[in-house]
């Protein structure tokens, strides 16, 4: 099954449980100088760059599940912000004007399993950042991916919704089989979603983004400003053209 397919649908109750967007645009923003247009790579349903986008005049939206772009469409539309959405792998875009900030957040880089995957997406970056812009993303860490996700089981049981979370890990990837079932009247709407997550290390994304004429500047312990631990499970990576 499509990532992201059906699962849509549940992902900002389950989300937003554990994510404060509020923080993470705040801090976002505490970077940000300039407010002309704005790149979201890995939008989801647009809990972020719904509260970024109202500082820009145009803002971007890039996810390859259209399911997921509907959704954030919507509060868009509902918010009244101008705003272009593209169902497009985030590391194949192609548009014709430059970004004064670039985000991806949480953990869409670690979707991307191939190391050439991601070599590829900082070079697409490179070319649609403006001189001066910004690239906010963060990571799982790989302390997040291989021991809290690990090969670990999780079980959720709420009053509409139920699930389990299956994980196999293989090397640095997790494989992540989660189990739905949805409560629709007096029934129950069952449907499963696999997902792939890589772990990277640090030094391999800092060697890859100045291969992209890229700098890494800053780097965080989550959305806010702290030294990185062993046990740091999120990683966040500020970084300019060189």
């Amino acid at each position: 099954m499509e990532s992201y397919g059906k699962f849509s649908r549940i992902y900002d109750e389950l989300i937003n449980e554990d994510i404060d967007y509020q923080k993470m645009a705040d801090f976002i923003m505490s970077y940000t100088k300039k407010y002309s247009y704005y790149l979201d790579l890995g939008t989801g349903t647009g809990n972020l760059s719904s509260l970024i986008s109202s500082f820009f005049k145009e803002t971007y939206l890039v996810d390859s599940s259209p399911d997921m772009l509907t959704i954030a469409s919507d509060k868009f539309i509902n918010e009244d912000i101008p705003y272009q959405a593209f169902a497009i792998p985030m590391n194949e875009i192609q548009f014709p004007k430059k970004f004064n900030l670039i985000t991806s957040s949480i953990d869409s880089i670690n979707y991307l399993i191939e190391e050439d995957d991601v070599k590829k997406l900082f070079i697409k970056v490179f070319s649609h950042l403006e001189d001066d812009g910004i690239f906010i993303f963060d990571l799982n860490s790989p302390y997040k991916i291989k021991e809290i996700l690990g090969n670990n089981e999780y079980i959720y049981n709420g009053e509409d919704l139920v699930y389990t979370w299956q994980n196999t890990l293989d090397g640095d990837v997790v494989e992540m089989d989660l189990n739905f079932f949805v409560k629709d009247g007096e029934h129950y709407d069952r449907f499963e979603e696999i997902h792939l997550e890589r772990s990277y290390e640090v030094e391999d994304i800092r060697d890859w983004l100045k291969e992209a004429n890229l700098k890494l500047v800053s780097l965080f312990p989550g959305y806010e400003e702290g030294p990185i631990l062993t046990n740091t499970e999120r990683f966040v990576f500020i970084a300019r053209k060189r």
